[in-house]
């Protein structure tokens, strides 16, 4: 019988070290097809003259990589949210003496981070595969109305196994539909607490993360990477917005002016303890030049926004969530 889709999975867990894998502890629900795949770098040999006229006869592997492609399938939750912290940032905890934990995924712009590195089981009711050393290339969070935020990760893996899987109990994160987000627009980061949420705005948006994260292989006698380089963090942002003055203030006297901004996407959620769960994004942010009505829903005309994270010389981006999690899985 060959393996469903309906038993098919992704769990993960936070390493203590590096590369050490442990049993997964969290569920992650995910679209399960195309997850998981290897990268042995095969060498047929086929330059190899043996009298016959078949060239390949034998294979040698050169080297180990594993690529995950991870989106969730039925939105990410607020708990969940601290995939993509880590990815910034190692080390976090949920801050609070109460049920409700506050995570600030901030990275150092000057100063290693060392992101977590997560253990993942990946398979199905045939075969499980543990991977390890797991951390993301690249990020996209995004949300639309009428639809839950989704979180996708590329990621690597520094090896992963064939063994027995873990069996973690049901996910019941909170998730986060996509009206809830709300925005508000200021010239720097200071400027954003005291800032306006500006409503009939944004229709859609997403923020794409790169972590900046290389797998470095070097001649040590392993076929796979022994450590994980940290390089530039850069994004992107893009929104559909309604045709106000505001898109033409915001977005495009901005762009012509070559005028740094900031930008707070914010979510809300259900009461948790003393507050509320909830997520929220502060970027400092160069806009591009905006597309000009771009197109239109139920004759309202749209703009389409891009800009690209930016450095105020004291702040890059600013990931705030607060959920049910006092650790890391």
């Amino acid at each position: 019988m060959p393996g469903t889709q309906v038993f098919s999975y992704v769990n993960y867990k936070a390493e203590a070290v590096h590369g050490t894998p442990v049993a997964p502890t969290r569920q992650l629900y995910v679209d399960c097809t195309g997850v998981l795949t290897p990268r042995f770098g095969l060498n047929f040999h086929n330059g190899e003259n043996t009298g016959r006229r078949y060239r390949t006869r034998r294979a040698t592997q050169t080297t180990e990589d594993w690529d995950l492609s991870i989106k969730t399938s039925e939105g990410v939750s607020f708990d969940d949210l601290i995939l993509l912290l880590a990815a910034l940032k190692g080390g976090l905890s949920g801050v609070g003496a109460g049920g409700d934990k506050t995570w600030t995924g901030t990275p150092s712009a000057t100063a290693a981070n060392d992101p977590t590195s997560w253990t993942m089981d990946i398979g199905d009711d045939i075969q499980n595969w543990r991977a390890q050393w797991v951390q993301p290339r690249s990020l996209k969070l995004s949300a639309e109305l009428g639809e839950l935020t989704q979180l996708e990760m590329e990621c690597y893996a520094q090896r992963a196994i064939k063994v027995a899987k873990a069996t973690p109990g049901v996910n019941v994160g909170v998730k986060i539909p996509g009206d809830l987000w709300t925005f508000k627009f200021a010239s720097a980061i200071a400027g954003l607490a005291g800032a306006s949420v500006v409503p009939n705005f944004v229709k859609e948006w997403e923020l794409e993360l790169g972590t900046g994260l290389i797998p470095d292989h070097t001649m040590d006698g392993n076929l796979w990477f022994g450590q994980a380089v940290e390089t530039d963090i850069s994004g992107t942002l893009t929104m559909t917005v309604e045709s106000t003055a505001l898109a033409v203030s915001e977005f495009y006297d901005k762009a012509a002016a070559q005028t740094m901004a900031a930008v707070r996407m914010r979510a809300q959620g259900p009461v948790l303890g003393g507050s509320f769960y909830s997520a929220q994004i502060d970027l400092p942010i160069l806009y591009d030049e905006p597309s000009i009505l771009d197109s239109e829903t139920d004759g309202i005309n749209l703009y389409k926004i891009s800009g690209h994270l930016a450095d105020d010389g004291t702040n890059g981006i600013i990931p705030v969530v607060v959920n049910s999690l006092a650790a890391l899985p």
